[in-house]
This record gives structure tokens, sequence and C-alpha cells, in this order.
């Protein structure tokens, strides 16, 4: 729910970005980083709003849409720390030809301030992007600079730190998929393990030719699930089980029961078909859906 002023500010901002406005801002510095991803994977990142609470906690503690599309997005961030909660308007918009985009804080908390990112190719499984910082106006001194300076630096070493991971599972995640569909053969029984070697408080993962799931204890009964989220190919496997049978994608924060394999609130479509378990002989088995 916006606020009349908020809802004014976001009705004034273009969803184009003018770069001849970077001549009347501050530059503050920047922050260069070669990463070891894709450039696909790179502007999918840029676009995917959903992930920042999720992946970011210690920088945004909730998001919510207010619009989207081709342009990039606008949404209203919640800000950690504090007794009261904060709240900040914030837009990204991108210009994919140039695999260019800048992001503004246009209302709360560090209102004025515009980050421009470049990112270049500089080969198949590595880009680099170079992070710059703008003020509506100069510091009042030096040591201010720095400071702020700095404090987007570190913010945004995290940032990537933390982004790395969820670029690097996506591209493995998208190549295993194509591997699963590729090798995938006529359903058969998959022997997992002696019944006696199992431990009820472990989770197992286990890899077959259409995908890779996870053997969970739930209810005194072993249960299988896709240990990938059907969203963006999260991994779902070191995903903590609640009391209701409920796990949570790390990206996203959709849920889903390891019973039906549906969504906690029917926003995301439902698990993959998982294996039928079958014991027997003191063993338990997996036996594949067949494919479509």
């Amino acid at each position: 729910m916006l606020t009349e002023i908020e809802r004014e500010k976001t009705e004034a901002r273009s969803d184009v970005i003018n770069y001849d406005r970077i001549e009347g801002l501050h530059y503050l510095g920047n922050y260069v980083r070669r990463l070891p991803t894709n450039m696909a994977r790179m502007m999918e990142n840029a676009y995917d709003w959903e992930h920042l609470p999720f992946v970011h906690p210690s920088s945004f503690a909730s998001i919510d849409l207010v619009d989207s599309g081709e342009w990039g997005w606008r949404a209203k961030l919640g800000v950690p720390g504090g007794i009261e909660p904060t709240h900040q308007m914030l837009d990204l918009i991108v210009d994919a030809p140039k695999n260019y985009w800048v992001s503004t804080v246009y209302h709360g908390p560090g209102e004025g301030i515009e980050i421009h990112t470049q990112a270049t190719t500089l080969n198949e499984d590595e880009i680099e992007v170079d992070v710059r910082f703008y003020l509506p106006e100069a510091p009042a001194d030096e040591a201010t600079r720095a400071a702020i300076l700095q404090y987007m630096q570190t913010q945004y070493q995290t940032l990537y730190d933390e982004d790395i991971d969820l670029m690097s599972g996506r591209q493995t995640a998208l190549e295993d998929r194509s591997r699963w569909r590729k090798e995938r053969a006529d359903p058969s029984d998959i022997k997992v393990a002696a019944l006696s070697e199992l431990d009820p408080d472990h989770t197992l993962t286990i890899e077959t030719e259409s995908g890779r799931y996870c053997l969970r204890h739930f209810q005194d009964q072993w249960r299988v699930h896709s240990a990938v989220c059907p969203h963006l190919l999260g991994p779902l496997q070191d995903s903590t089980l609640d009391a209701d049978g409920y796990l949570t994608c790390p990206w996203h924060g959709y849920q889903f029961n390891i019973v039906t394999g549906e969504s906690k609130d029917g926003q995301c479509q439902a698990l993959a078909t998982a294996p039928e378990i079958i014991e027997r002989d003191g063993h338990l088995f997996l036996r594949e859906p067949k494919a479509r």
C-alpha cells in the first residue's frame, strides 16, 4: 500500500534512462569487479526483484512490487534495522541492448542516490561490472564523501558475494535440466539404500535420469520431493522442513508442501512429479515417473 506522496513520486518516474542527467549529478566513485558468470545470468539477476530480501536479508527486509516490464521494475523496499519499519521507493531501469541499468532511490532513506551499472562480457564464463555511484549533490566535506563511498563499495561487495551463488546455481541448474531431459530413459527402480542405513534426521539428495530429488522422513514415513524449485530452479535440498511439511526456496521464498508438491499460496506452480517410493526386501527404491 503506497502513501499519497509515494504514489505521486512513483507516477512521476520515467521508464527510460535519461543519460543526459548524469552531468548534473555528483560522481562519488565506483566499484569494479570480475564475476564468474555469463551475461545472460547477470541480466536475469538485474530484472529479478523477488530475490532481494531472501538472498540479501542484511540489505533488504521486504519488497512489494509496484510495476515491472522489459524496462525494469519499481518497488517499495523495507530497510532492515531500527525500531520502526522504514521503507524506501526504488526503481531499476534497464537498457538491455547496452547491458546497462540504473537503480534510483526516489523516496525514503538515501533519496536521490543513483547507482549506474555497466556490465561487460570478458569471455563466455566471465563478465565485469562497473558500478558507479552518484549523489544529487556533493557531500559537505572530503571525510563525508570518503565515508559514503566506502559504505557503498562495501555494500556492493556484499551484494555480489551473495548474488554470485544465485547466478552460478542458476546456470548449473539450467545445465542439469538439459542433461536430465537428454538422459531420461524408460522408468526404472533405483535402489537408494537399506532402510536400516537411512537416518530419519538427515535429508538425502538423490540424482536420477529425470532429475534431482530429496528423501526426507516426515510424519513417520519416508517422503520424496523434487530438489529443484519450479520458479527459477532454485535449490531445495538444504531447505529446512517446517512442522507442517513446507520448505522454502532460498532464492525467492516460495514455499512447497513436500507431500502434495503444491506451493503454499498458489503463486508458484507445483514441484515436479516425484518418483514413487517402494520398500522391498528391507531396502528403499525410487520408481521414476514415466516421461511425457
